[in-house]
């Protein structure tokens, strides 16, 4: 579904934004990566695997939970949202701003013959489409990322509505166990805010120590009543690995994403000027090709 909003209230919406930004470190934590200038989902997945390449290195072993929460845009408590933003010390100014902002609102849904007549007012959540929906989620949700050692994990990445929990110790096994007790007290605390997990989108992901590869068969995670075996395979905010951590497969997505687009440009190729469709293709390919190379350059584990 597409949500249309003025584009006067977008520009309005940008320049509190850059407002509220000033005020961010107040609340957010430095390992959530959206929204903020200088950071990026690429700096994440660097994090992350700079820990897991430090432990092979320890022969330790690192496992990770991901974690993706249902529903953002509709789980917004808007007085929730106002206590924290003034209990972090955002100018009483722009939490009043804020309210107002989601307050009185309603929507019309449009389906061609079985559009809605009238429109239906909305008392919770906020705007999809709006500038300000991602930050304002990442400060309603801040109370989660916080002093991630009261998990008894390692390391807690946050993208937006992804989460990442990395345990780091002397056996997969031992961090399957860390993991369940860590995603169902963090799910206890999401509860408190009106947040769920989608187990649907839960995943458990063995990294490689040295020379040993995880397999299909290793411990999984209890959440809930629900049992999370472990992939061979993960991706996670865009970028995909597997169970020997070399670039091999991330290119190869990537490539194969870059020629389908090609592929449905070719009638287009066809009728450009020789050195414009080699501009194209350089553009379409080459971008795919330093996106997947790049995320494994910085860090490197020898297996």
């Amino acid at each position: 579904m597409i949500s249309v909003l003025p584009t006067l209230s977008k520009t309005i919406e940008h320049v509190a934004l850059a407002r509220m930004t000033v005020f961010a470190p107040n609340c957010l934590s430095p390992l959530q990566f959206p929204c903020r200038k200088g950071y990026s989902p690429l700096d994440a997945i660097h994090l992350i695997l700079e820990k897991v390449y430090k432990a092979s290195n320890d022969k330790l072993y690192s496992s990770a939970l991901f974690l993706d929460i249902q529903g953002v845009i509709d789980k917004v408590l808007r007085q929730r949202l106002a206590e924290l933003m003034t209990n972090n010390n955002f100018p009483p100014y722009l939490v009043d701003w804020v309210q107002s902002c989601l307050s009185d609102r309603s929507v019309r849904i449009i389906d061609g013959m079985a559009s809605e007549p009238s429109f239906t007012p909305i008392q919770v959540g906020i705007p999809q489409g709006s500038p300000l929906s991602p930050f304002l989620f990442n400060v309603y949700s801040s109370p989660l990322c916080y002093n991630h050692q009261r998990l008894g994990i390692d390391l807690m990445v946050s993208y937006v509505d992804n989460y990442c929990f990395l345990a780091i110790s002397v056996s997969w096994q031992w961090n399957a166990i860390t993991l369940t007790a860590a995603g169902n007290q963090l799910q206890l605390e999401a509860n408190q805010g009106g947040m769920n997990f989608n187990l649907s989108k839960t995943e458990l992901y063995h990294f490689p120590c040295r020379k040993k590869l995880p397999t299909a068969d290793l411990p999984g995670v209890q959440f809930g009543e629900h049992h999370i075996a472990n992939n061979l395979e993960q991706r996670w905010v865009g970028v995909f690995l597997d169970r020997t951590l070399r670039p091999t497969l991330h290119i190869e997505k990537c490539t194969a994403k870059a020629r389908s687009t090609l592929y449905k440009l070719a009638p287009l190729l066809k009728k450009l000027k020789p050195e414009l469709a080699s501009r194209l293709i350089k553009a379409t390919v080459i971008p795919a090709l330093t996106f997947g190379q790049e995320i494994y350059t910085r860090n490197h584990i020898n297996n």
